[in-house]
């Protein structure tokens, strides 16, 4: 049975509803948290819960905002499994010259404050490859 008002409270109904939106594209919803110098021993250093993957990124690198989609992914998907940081080269260079980085994206895995793989330049496959390597069950 289907009346004509049918239509209008569809409308009205689905007009009224939160967008869905984020969750059809989950890399607006941007879970990756870009860290600071002042932040980098709690967060990295001294993580012993869960691997840590940071990604070295810049306004000028080229690559930067399409390995930032793929770590927004990874981060959904490997919630509690694994922590997904950036840092911002330009803005903290004591860190980047800490670990000698010269290009970007430079990614690290750290576990328990130590570098257990690197990734230098853009490769989302070898990136996706270790973070699967190293997520905790």
């Amino acid at each position: 049975m289907c009346l004509e008002s049918d239509h209008l409270i569809k409308t009205y109904v689905s007009s009224s509803l939160p967008s869905n939106d984020d969750l059809l594209y989950p890399a607006k919803l941007n879970t990756v948290r870009n860290i600071t110098e002042s932040e980098w021993d709690s967060l990295v250093m001294m993580s012993d819960e869960v691997p840590v993957l940071v990604m070295f990124t810049s306004d000028h690198c080229k690559h930067c905002p399409m390995m930032n989609l793929i770590l927004n992914k990874l981060d959904l998907t490997y919630s509690g499994r694994f922590k997904f940081y950036t840092i911002d080269f330009d803005k903290e260079p004591v860190i980047a010259k800490r670990y000698y980085v010269t290009e970007l994206p430079t990614t690290y895995i750290f576990i328990g404050g130590s570098i257990e793989a690197e990734v230098i330049g853009f490769d989302p496959p070898k990136v996706m490859s270790l973070v699967n390597l190293y997520a905790k069950e």
